[in-house]
């Protein structure tokens, strides 16, 4: 019979920092039965409007483009700063796509998009978020693939 082999895959400074973190209840062991809640736990932390528009410095809206052959549209949020609307040439910005965390089983557009909303008006830039569908109700590749085509 073959040994398996229980040595942790981390390098073992990181390892015992992972155990604490464990101890401590900070690391999320996902399995299915607990999607549903950590999904409810990130809706607690969405961005509000208020928080996506930076007091008016930002401008953003939502767009459908079509999805995979055979899929639903997808749910693209385009954030600009709001000096574009002010500005009447057709001016090109540098764009960042961003997808969200969440590992493909949780998040939407707006999730851990906090930290770049500064770079919109400090870099002059655009930033377009997409909305993919989620495992494990759409299982792989239905969500790098809405990533993708969007």
């Amino acid at each position: 019979m073959s040994k398996v082999n229980k040595k942790s895959p981390y390098d073992p400074e990181l390892e015992q920092v992972l155990e604490k973190m464990r101890h401590a209840g900070s690391i999320f062991s996902c399995t299915l039965n607990n999607i549903p809640t950590f999904r409810k736990h990130l809706l607690t932390v969405r961005l509000t409007d208020e928080q996506l528009h930076q007091n008016g410095a930002i401008d953003s809206e939502e767009r459908k483009v079509p999805g995979p052959e055979g899929a639903p549209e997808i749910t693209l949020l385009i954030c600009r700063p709001s000096a574009l609307k002010t500005n009447k040439s057709n001016v090109s910005l540098p764009c960042i796509y961003f997808i969200h965390g969440g590992g493909m089983i949780a998040g939407d557009n707006r999730f851990s998009l906090q930290s770049l909303l500064d770079w919109i008006v400090e870099l002059n830039i655009i930033i377009v978020s997409v909305e993919y569908r989620l495992a494990p109700e759409h299982p792989h590749p239905a969500p790098s693939e809405d990533c993708y085509a969007g």
